[in-house]
């Protein structure tokens, strides 16, 4: 069998998304919820992986008289909503088929599926069950090898028959139940085990030669037989079966998330204790709601300034800030919007005249998410678009507030990388080219305005929402260290120095 392969063959839309949810019961926020999955590791809604799975499966050829007996599908890495996908599909023999999905070069997920002669199964019941409506929220504490799950489920039927329709999978040698059991594993690993912090890996599943058609929910049995807390990894062994009837067998691997990493008071306060030493001084981080900015913010109220807490769209994380720093020396102000856009700046800035009559402090820590690129035709366009947004988020704001800062003989901390210093990652080409193209800009504006002060600090990898899973976790640093760090420049430093370079943070983190 000859095997179609095409560029730019997928795209998955939020309606895909919201019909698969629908049809599977699996309701995970980090597939369905933007301001969810925005303080993730991933940063935007990631596309259910069976569903990805199922998109590979519908370029298959039609296979007439074959019924899918094995499937193993592989999620490498994540795929988002509205980004073109390629993919390749390999049928050597109707008993075979090998679909991979790509980003550019970068492989994102397997199918392998193996088929025999008979007849697909199909579903003879309008009935739908699902044991939970909402995930799980489970860590990897709650959990011991030997835990047991024993349900029912059903997906509803009408919106499976949709996914099929729409998809163009009934030829396929895929029947109404092998979809219906697909959608089961989606929905046991985003909401039951082990739910919210979710990360499906891997499913193999393996067919009973004969299988009826169904009349009634299927029940399974799910045991946990591996729990590898080093990497958060679980093993699952699976069983499902239907009116007393084996219906498949399989393993599911998948890992814990681990909880989202947040800065305190308190913990700042360890590091360096309240004072008055910036009382009077009137400071913008943008960015701060979370991760860094949140902890430079933190530890500025902490020693008395007053500080404008910039951010786009993390509202209640502000907030919290702001009520966690309520009894602190300083004052703690949110200011909502784009820092890249010149209207916000401009606007801000009459604001802070009108209220402050100046500023003091100016820190530029605002970034985009970090998604891994390459330097090649299908993502260049992605490099490029990230470059200009990140040289924005500290452009736009140094350009309007270097004369206020000029007047008042103030400073611009500009948060930067160790990556322009040290080794960059090979998948970090537009990460790398925006904090050269931010230092740049940095060393001119300090020959042009030789009344301010510029700080360039490059910290090492950050425990933030950006490297929290169980790999990235490993050699990250607490942002805390760096905020400290920064603050007790600006203090001790004084008169400061026209352009100085921080990027020693070793010794604070051990």
């Amino acid at each position: 069998m000859e095997a179609p392969q095409a560029e730019n063959l997928l795209r998955f839309s939020n309606d895909d998304l919201e019909l698969f949810s629908q049809a599977s019961h699996d309701h995970n926020p980090l597939h369905l919820s933007d301001d969810y999955a925005r303080k993730t590791s991933f940063a935007n809604r990631v596309v259910f992986g069976i569903l990805g799975g199922l998109f590979g499966l519908s370029h298959l050829q039609d296979r007439p008289g074959m019924r899918l007996n094995k499937i193993v599908l592989e999620f490498l890495a994540p795929l988002y909503v509205d980004l073109p996908y390629s993919l390749t599909v390999k049928e050597a023999t109707p008993e075979k088929a090998v679909i991979r999905i790509f980003d550019g070069r970068r492989l994102m997920s397997k199918v392998t599926a193996h088929f025999s002669p008979g007849t697909p199964s199909q579903i003879r019941t309008a009935a739908h069950h699902a044991a939970l409506t909402e995930a799980a929220l489970l860590s990897i504490s709650d959990l011991a090898e030997g835990v047991q799950v024993e349900e029912t489920y059903l997906p509803k039927i009408d919106l499976l028959r949709k996914l099929i329709n729409n998809l163009n999978l009934s030829q396929k040698g895929i029947g109404e139940l092998e979809i219906a059991i697909l959608l089961w594993a989606s929905y046991f690993v985003g909401m039951e085990l082990p739910g919210t912090q979710a990360l499906f890996s891997k499913f193999s599943l393996n067919l009973e030669d004969s299988i009826p058609d169904l009349i009634e929910p299927f029940s399974y049995k799910a045991s946990l037989i591996q729990l590898d807390d080093r990497y958060n990894l679980l093993r699952t062994k699976v069983e499902l079966a239907a009116s007393g009837m084996p219906l498949a067998r399989g393993e599911i691997q998948s890992f814990i998330r681990p909880d989202p990493p947040t800065s305190t008071t308190a913990s700042i306060e360890t590091l360096m204790p309240r004072s008055d030493a910036l009382k009077g001084k009137v400071a913008l981080v943008t960015g701060a709601s979370r991760g860094l900015g949140a902890a430079i913010a933190r530890t500025l109220v902490l020693q008395g300034c007053t500080v404008l807490v910039n951010f786009l769209r993390s509202r209640s994380e502000a907030e919290q800030l702001q009520t966690a720093s309520a009894n602190a020396p300083g004052k703690l102000v949110l200011m909502q919007g784009d820092a890249s856009e010149l209207s916000w700046c401009l606007s801000t800035q009459q604001e802070i005249l009108e209220k402050y009559g100046k500023l003091d402090f100016l820190i530029c820590n605002a970034c985009p998410a970090i998604l891994p690129l390459w330097i090649e035709p299908a993502a260049i366009i992605r490099v490029n678009d990230y470059v200009s947004k990140s040289l924005a988020l500290m452009s736009v704001p140094m350009s309007v507030f270097l004369n206020l800062l000029s007047e008042n003989s103030g400073s611009v901390i500009v948060i930067s990388s160790v990556v322009v210093s040290q080794s960059s990652p090979s998948d970090w080409p537009h990460y790398t080219s925006a904090k050269h193209a931010i230092e740049g800009i940095t060393r001119v504006a300090s020959v042009e305005y030789s009344e301010v002060s510029f700080l360039l600090v490059r910290p090492p990898k950050l425990l933030t929402d950006q490297t929290n899973t169980p790999m990235g976790r490993q050699a990250a640093i607490s942002p805390e260290i760096i905020a400290v760090k920064i603050v007790q420049d600006l203090i001790d430093n004084q008169p400061p120095k026209h352009l100085k370079i921080l990027e020693d943070f070793i010794s604070e983190s051990n």
